[in-house]
């Protein structure tokens, strides 16, 4: 549909060389969006350069950590000139840590706040300093008046909705509540310049990470699976509908400042078990 077509917009996704972020660079790139990829890991998956062909789109890899401020800023410079703009921005570089809170550690404090809220901080920030960039060159300081410059979507959780029996991630939890916090803030900042300010919280999905789990920690799994209305943990493929809905501007040019919940029903209801000691 038109509405949902991204030819000729750039997408900066953080941590989509595998996982998750990978899948909502299909997405995009299934739109005709071209996609710029920011990850730590030195090379990414091989179905991101795929996209390419698939979708006759253009796409790029940055190595890059996005907790350090000067390295964020010279990467987006860059992507800048290769691109010419950037439309979208995706924060989906997370990471997790299962250890009790009475002994979580200094380093998991550190990697996990570092990461998950400074760099999807520092990313957004520099991706919304471009945008207004855009913004101030067509229109001055003059407010937007139905003008849409960009979408900044964060990653947060169903951990922040309600807490599960089956891990013991408060320290994850606390850091994708710091993500749902910036939301409301920063779309009113930035709503004068037309960029729209969301955030996704994906319920259990089966990701390269749960699929590690699922090896692992067989039972954590069924805990999980046992948890959903469906009795399943979610697909990468059912999230893709949203972030697509929350990147267009004509479909969802009127939503900001919110928390899109996608959990296959597991924070409706009372959960009839717990994960077997």
């Amino acid at each position: 549909m038109d509405m949902f077509n991204l030819r000729g917009q750039t997408a900066v996704i953080s941590g989509a060389a595998r996982g998750l972020g990978l899948a909502f660079a299909e997405a995009l790139a299934s739109a005709g969006c071209d996609v710029a990829v920011v990850d730590i890991l030195q090379e990414p998956s091989a179905a991101l350069y795929e996209l390419q062909s698939r979708f006759n789109i253009k796409v790029k890899y940055y190595r890059l950590d996005i907790t350090v401020r000067d390295d964020v800023i010279r990467t987006i410079t860059t992507i800048i000139q290769d691109f010419g703009t950037i439309n979208i921005n995706i924060n989906a570089a997370g990471v997790v840590t299962d250890e009790p809170f009475l002994t979580t550690s200094d380093q998991n404090l550190r990697r996990t706040f570092g990461v998950n809220v400074t760099g999807s901080f520092l990313v957004a920030q520099a991706c919304a300093n471009a945008m207004v960039d855009r913004y101030k060159s067509h229109h001055g300081e003059e407010p937007a008046r139905g003008a849409t410059t960009g979408s900044i979507i964060f990653i947060a959780s169903i951990a922040t909705y309600i807490a599960s029996t089956a891990q013991q991630i408060s320290c994850y939890t606390a850091s994708k509540a710091a993500i749902k916090g910036l939301v409301k803030p920063v779309a009113m900042e930035l709503s004068r310049y037309g960029i729209r300010v969301n955030s996704l919280s994906p319920g259990y999905t089966m990701t390269d990470m749960m699929k590690g789990l699922q090896d692992e920690q067989p039972k954590l799994v069924k805990q999980f699976e046992k948890e959903t209305l469906f009795g399943r943990i979610g697909l990468p493929e059912e999230l893709k509908g949203a972030i697509l809905w929350l990147s267009s501007p004509k479909a969802s040019g009127w939503y900001t400042g919110q928390d899109l919940l996608l959990d296959g029903g597991a924070t409706s209801w009372k959960h009839p078990a717990v994960l077997d000691e």
